[in-house]
Order: structure tokens, then C-alpha cells, then sequence
């Protein structure tokens, strides 16, 4: 396999990572909308619960982007199995 064909390979191992781009968009994107609406959520301004609800939807991102990453070095044999069990 070329240098190109493996450098292309492991970006595409590494493209789960965009959506990271997500709570960008959550925040920037797509806030403004919401602050001209005057609807309460709960007694809350619907622009207070659209940014906790950006706080769970960022997390679970991270996370999801986070298990992934680990899943893969894991699989690639990136890992050393004492680090990843704490016994170092």
C-alpha cells in the first residue's frame, strides 16, 4: 500500500470526528433564531434552556466522538493495555 493510500485510509478511520463540528453550529449557527423567540420552557426563557440543551447535546457529542477514537487506536493496536487499565 502507497504512503497516499495508507494516509487516505486512516483519515477516513478519523471522520467521525466532524461531528464535532455540531455544537459550533448549536451555538453560533443557530442561536439567534432562538433569541428572538418569547416562548418558556419550564418557566425559563427559551434561550436559557436552548443553551442547556447545547451543554447535553456538546457532551454527548464529545463522548460519542471519545468512545469512537478509543475504539479504534484499540482496534489498530494504538493502546498499551496497562495504560488503558490503570496499571502502569
Amino acid at each position: 500500500m502507497s504512503q497516499y493510500a495508507s494516509f487516505r485510509a486512516m483519515h477516513r478511520r478519523y471522520v467521525h470526528r466532524w461531528l464535532l463540528v455540531i455544537p459550533f453550529i448549536w451555538q453560533i449557527g443557530l442561536t439567534p433564531l432562538v433569541n428572538t423567540a418569547s416562548v418558556r420552557v419550564f418557566s425559563l426563557p427559551l434561550p436559557m434552556v436552548w443553551q442547556m440543551a447545547g451543554i447535553l447535546v456538546a457532551t454527548a457529542v464529545i463522548g460519542f466522538v471519545f468512545w469512537r477514537d478509543e475504539r479504534i487506536e484499540k482496534e489498530l493496536g494504538l493502546t498499551d493495555d496497562r495504560d488503558a487499565e490503570g496499571l502502569s
